[in-house]
């Protein structure tokens, strides 16, 4: 869960862009005609995305053509798919300049690679917000299909958003530590106390549905196994030095290795002798 930038880009602009090579002409008149809609739809997604409310955009879905068949809806649809994802189309650099604002890490999961871009408010569903800089996050492929095309009923329901949200200023990522018979580590969200029901249940929220400790405790096993050998023989003291310092050491304090590291360092039952152990992935 990495914040970025919100675009720079403008929607009309953007918009503008991708209908620009639209034939026949009469299909780009069309198209045309819809800016103002386009335009406003998109002031109220980043009004409400900065508020936590983009479940009070209910009124937006299915427009401007009523339901997903219209022709209208489906020419939307279509500016993304077919006028800025697609390879050699009017809007094909914007939709890369998007992607690069990642710095090809998947702000979503923080792992993957992002590739692709995710409608934070489904397409086929918001077909006004089709082609909007702060609708589209860049994502890996594995991150966008969790989400899938699910439209948030509640401000408990939405994911975060890496535009709008930023919860890096507090450590919220632990780990728990099980000890023998069936020694192991798991993740999980500690709330910060600071934090309201409603983040806290949208930073659950987004962990689940990314998977984010089944991510992140597949990865601890190639880490403790290195560590593991080089704790053997220390003493007490420098063990704890070690796990402390290296906690301290990475950049972000939400990371699974620091939240790792913290955990290993409170535990008692590791530093004297879990280390030995033969530890599950």
């Amino acid at each position: 869960m990495k914040p970025l930038p919100l675009p720079a880009l403008d929607a009309i602009t953007v918009y503008g862009t991708c209908i620009s090579k639209t034939r026949p002409a009469k299909a780009k008149a069309r198209l045309a005609q819809l800016e103002d809609q386009v335009a406003a739809a998109a002031a109220e997604f980043e009004k409400a995305a900065a508020g936590a409310a983009l479940h009070t955009l209910g009124h937006l879905k299915d427009q401007p053509g009523g339901d997903k068949t219209a022709s209208s809806n489906k020419a939307l649809t279509g500016c993304y798919t077919s006028r800025m994802a697609r390879k050699g189309s009017a809007g094909r650099h914007l939709y890369n300049e998007l992607l690069k604002a990642a710095n090809g890490l998947c702000p979503l999961c923080g792992h993957g690679y992002a590739n692709t871009l995710d409608h934070q408010l489904p397409k086929i569903t918001y077909p006004l917000l089709a082609v909007t800089p702060a609708n589209l996050v860049p994502a890996c492929m594995t991150c966008n299909h969790a989400k899938g095309d699910r439209d948030p009923a509640s401000a408990q329901e939405q994911t975060l958003h890496p535009y709008f949200d930023d919860i890096t200023s507090h450590v919220w990522l632990a780990a728990r530590l099980t000890e023998p018979p069936e020694p192991g580590v798991s993740f999980y969200v500690a709330p910060h106390p600071d934090w309201t029901p409603t983040l806290t249940a949208r930073v659950q929220l987004h962990f689940r549905r990314f998977k984010l400790g089944k991510l992140y405790a597949a990865q601890v096993g190639t880490e403790l196994s290195a560590l593991n050998d080089y704790l053997r023989g220390k003493p007490y003291k420098a063990i704890v030095d070690e796990l402390q310092h290296r906690a301290a050491s990475y950049g972000t304090r939400n990371s699974w290795q620091a939240a790792l590291y913290r955990a290993l360092a409170a535990s008692p039952w590791y530093v004297k002798a879990g280390y030995l152990n033969e530890w599950d992935d």
